[in-house]
């Protein structure tokens, strides 16, 4: 049992690694010999754990989607409302924000090689598809318990998952003039307003001037 949990230590420990070279690097330009000096292993004990780079590269994915594995416990949101989940959500991506901004830039370089590798593409998506499937599963409890109103769940749980991803902008722009903080919150805000307003309060035929 002790071997097994240092070995997940140690897994974690390069991943942790990879993550902050994979981001400063990105993926093609990353060399083994760069993952030996930000982990100090050598590289027979980074083999040992990752067979290849395409190997620790795809277990840094996963490893990513672990940060957000909260947000997908049952227990996480259990007796709350709709709404206030959602607002727990903002505030938990916040947190992982604050404690390392890379998990934001980690990825355009995930949607680059996703882009160009079938594999990684395959994964990429199984783990979006869970994501945005959580996102959809509150919507569709705050319909049911009369809280939202929509004809499309899945539309608005898409608009979250672009919502909380417009915080990579927040990273590499830095814009000036107001916080990530103000960006969440008013996104996440109007994106409840719209699923708790209800069809009568749109009027009878509200795209017609």
């Amino acid at each position: 049992m002790t071997e097994k949990k240092s070995r997940e230590i140690r897994q974690k420990e390069i991943l942790e690694a990879a993550l902050e070279t994979f981001v400063k690097k990105g993926y093609n330009a990353t060399r083994m010999d760069d993952l030996v000096k930000a982990t100090g292993l050598s590289k027979g004990a980074i083999y040992w754990h990752f067979s290849s780079k395409h190997e620790l590269f795809m277990a840094l994915i996963e490893h990513w989607m672990d940060q957000f594995a909260p947000l997908l416990s049952p227990g996480y949101h259990a007796g709350k409302s709709a709404s206030k989940i959602l607002r727990d959500i903002g505030r938990f991506t916040l947190k992982t924000f604050y404690l390392n901004k890379n998990w934001y830039l980690a990825e355009l370089e995930f949607w680059a090689m996703a882009n160009r590798d079938k594999e990684i593409r395959t994964l990429a998506r199984k783990l979006y598809k869970r994501i945005i499937g959580e996102f959809e599963s509150v919507i569709r409890y705050g319909v049911k318990e009369g809280e939202f109103h929509t004809d499309n769940p899945t539309v608005m749980a898409m608009s979250i998952m672009t919502t909380l991803q417009g915080m990579i902008w927040f990273v590499m722009i830095q814009p000036d003039g107001f916080a990530v903080d103000d960006y969440v919150s008013t996104s996440l805000d109007a994106i409840i307003a719209a699923l708790t307003k209800k069809p009568a309060d749109m009027g009878a035929n509200p795209v017609e001037a």
